[in-house]
């Protein structure tokens, strides 16, 4: 499980992801990939066991990234094994094969809804895509979609749109109903609520940086950078993708196999433009 978000700052859009899973897990470096559709190239980012990207950034400052759900009645939803490889998928095409962040935007959302084969994706979940409203990259923009499969006979996709400030989430819905409550997880209602008072103090590169490492409620689960004495059991911070995006081009901080405390942000040598 995850916090992501975006922060808008100086004609800078900073896009990030702290990756927690519970199983110990074999990130890779980051790769660039060649695009389509006038994406000339972009940055992959893998780990070992799983079907395509966890996050990523292309040349035209579109960036992926996203988080599992949270909710009350998880054991009503199942994805096969190629759904979930389709998802993946999804993912990366967001940002393979696509120029503006809106577009990337719209792909997952016709994903969700038909899964590519008119039937809609049987599982929640939540993604957001950051970047460029406009080809003239003008408009910046970071879109977060929630996504929750009926019976609820209400709307399966719903949007925040942010174009200055930030915006964060962990892995409780904002908009979409059956988000698990306090007392069931209460570490997501946690980590957003910290990582929304550091923004609020620091909404700048600088505060991305600290809250990705921030420590709050001690080397437990219930921070941001997460640990656990109990691997196996409960989560613990494995990776983390922050990418940096202005109108010249993307760059990308990451570590990959740890935590940010204990294994710092290193910068990708590459420069995506």
């Amino acid at each position: 499980m995850c916090t992501i978000g975006t922060v808008f700052s100086n004609n800078n859009i900073h896009t990030f992801k702290q990756c927690d899973l519970i199983p110990v897990t074999t990130f890779n470096p980051p790769q660039v990939r060649t695009g389509t559709n006038g994406v000339n190239s972009y940055l992959a980012m893998t780990r070992e066991g799983s079907q395509g990207i966890w996050a990523g950034v292309n040349d035209h400052g579109v960036a992926f990234v996203a988080a599992d759900t949270y909710t009350t009645t998880a054991a009503n939803y199942y994805a096969s094994d190629s759904q979930v490889a389709a998802l993946f998928a999804a993912y990366q095409a967001s940002i393979s094969a696509h120029t503006t962040a809106t577009s990337a935007a719209q792909s997952l959302i016709d994903f969700y809804r038909t899964c590519g084969a008119n039937t809609p994706f049987p599982a929640p979940d939540i993604s957001m895509i950051s970047g460029w409203a406009d080809p003239q990259k003008t408009q910046p923009i970071c879109i977060l979609i929630e996504y929750m499969p009926n019976p609820f006979n209400q709307d399966p996709v719903r949007l925040i749109k942010r174009h200055s400030g930030f915006f964060v989430s962990t892995n409780n819905f904002r908009l979409q109903p059956d988000s698990v409550h306090y007392p069931a997880n209460h570490s997501t209602y946690l980590r957003l609520q910290r990582a929304e008072t550091l923004l609020l103090a620091d909404p700048t590169h600088h505060g991305v940086t600290s809250l990705l490492s921030d420590q709050y409620y001690g080397q437990t689960e219930l921070s941001i950078c997460r640990e656990t004495d109990y691997l196996g059991i409960e989560f613990h911070t494995q990776a983390t993708a922050l990418f940096n995006v202005n109108a010249s081009g993307a760059s990308c901080e990451y570590q990959i196999n740890g935590n940010p405390r204990t294994n710092p942000l290193k910068t990708f040598a590459e420069v995506l433009s």
